[in-house]
């Protein structure tokens, strides 16, 4: 079969998953969890997808259907800024088992021959902020040990402080487990500026941007700050941190930090082949 068919044969498919409504999505969910349903009785779960696995679509259209609602990205917008990073990438996805429903998904980047999406779309106007230059700035000594966190979507019912932001929450716990497990030092992406300050402001994780970058318009994102992190920096900086809080700003942030940091009250993270 020539290569350029099963090339077009894979966008379609893509943009398949991209396209799915919230009930399709749903749909899909039912599948998952009668395939691999959960073995605790906690409301949610976790899976572990790579970007080749037919569970992944579940993200893609979460990651689509939270995108277009913020940033008017719709399905050929995310194919076309995504696509070429799908084989390499990974999703933590997580599932509210007691309403089978998808509420969020976090997409890892792996470094791979084409490069990360986040270097490789900051060494483009505005910011022409070359890669080496990147490496060099953050003293990254191998490039195999940086992820780029390509997307993070939740949906509306689990979304900001009436859901207590638990689904981010834990979406970052996990990032920061698998992380330590896989020996990876550095993490780059970009973000929305309003979730910039939340992360470095009010849970104080250690990010900074890129090279000392200003914030850009990016991906319909009217201020985006391109951001590093170095990964082994985090758990001490939250820890500083949660010591210099008050009893009262503890009470409310303390079991989302000790969550982030330490994996408290997660669920177990399950990886589907």
């Amino acid at each position: 079969m020539p290569q350029e068919f099963l090339a077009a044969t894979r966008r379609e498919q893509l943009l398949a998953s991209y396209c799915a409504s919230t009930g399709r999505t749903d749909e899909r969910v039912e599948i998952l969890l009668a395939q691999h349903p959960p073995q605790h009785s906690a409301r949610f779960s976790c899976y572990l997808l790579d970007g080749n696995h037919p569970h992944s679509a579940i993200a893609r259209g979460i990651e689509c259907q939270v995108f277009n609602e913020f940033f008017g990205n719709g399905p050929q917008v995310m194919l076309n800024a995504y696509g070429e990073y799908d084989t390499h990438s990974l999703f933590f996805l997580i599932v509210d088992s007691q309403k089978r429903t998808a509420a969020g998904t976090l997409r890892v980047i792996e470094h791979s021959p084409i490069g990360l999406k986040t270097l490789n779309d900051i060494a483009q106007p505005p910011l022409q902020i070359d890669t080496q230059k990147v490496i060099a700035y953050h003293s990254i000594d191998d490039i195999a040990r940086c992820w780029d966190i390509g997307t993070l979507a939740v949906t509306d019912a689990y979304r900001g402080p009436a859901a207590n932001h638990i689904v981010s929450t834990m979406l970052y716990g996990f990032l920061h487990s698998e992380s330590l497990k896989r020996g990876i030092e550095h993490i780059v992406t970009i973000l929305d500026h309003h979730t910039y300050q939340r992360l470095t402001r009010i849970l104080s994780l250690p990010f900074v941007p890129i090279a000392r970058s200003e914030p850009f318009s990016y991906l319909g994102s009217i201020s985006s700050v391109a951001a590093y992190v170095h990964t082994p920096s985090v758990r001490p900086t939250c820890e500083q941190y949660l010591k210099s809080l008050s009893n009262e700003a503890l009470l409310q942030l303390g079991p989302h930090i000790r969550q982030l940091i330490y994996g408290e009250r997660l669920p177990d993270l399950v990886a589907i082949s």
